[in-house]
């Protein structure tokens, strides 16, 4: 999944469907956090609640366990495999490279930076915005999350 420059026509998507997919990155940057402080199985505790079934496989494909390398091969098939065009193909992008960056347990910065890109140059202005109040949003997730009652994430 390094390299998704065939992908460019499928990724055009409208000013509108971009800022919905930044509901995509702030709830991809919350399992982020949550599986830094928390560890792995941290994600079991949002299966039964997620709805989205992309999430949903990534999660559990996590859980599997598999090496990097894996991960990575298994991912790049979905993205390749789905019928995705628009805002579907930019969301299956963040899912799938967001978590790519989660299973490596990588930081906050890294994640919006890595995906920065596939939202084009006219978007920087709201990306950066949205970037800002995820950061702000740190300390929450760490006093919401609870492993017996993890918070209820809403679309």
């Amino acid at each position: 999944m390094k390299d998704v420059s065939c992908f460019d026509e499928r990724l055009a998507c409208s000013h509108t469907e971009k800022i919905e997919c930044l509901g995509t990155m702030a709830r991809v940057s919350y399992y982020l956090l949550v599986t830094r402080a928390e560890g792995f199985l941290a994600l079991a505790l949002f299966l039964n609640q997620e709805s989205d079934p992309l999430i949903k496989t990534c999660m559990l494909d996590i859980l599997d366990a598999p090496e990097q390398v894996e991960l990575e091969r298994r991912f790049a098939k979905y993205l390749m495999a789905g019928d995705y065009c628009g805002k579907n193909f930019l969301h299956a992008v963040i899912v799938l490279k967001g978590f790519l960056f989660i299973a490596d347990l990588q930081k906050l910065e890294i994640l919006w930076n890595g995906l920065q890109g596939c939202f084009g140059m006219d978007f920087t202005q709201e990306y950066s915005e949205a970037f800002q109040r995820e950061k702000e949003n740190i300390d929450w997730v760490h006093e919401t999350f609870s492993w017996v009652n993890p918070p209820i994430l809403t679309k």
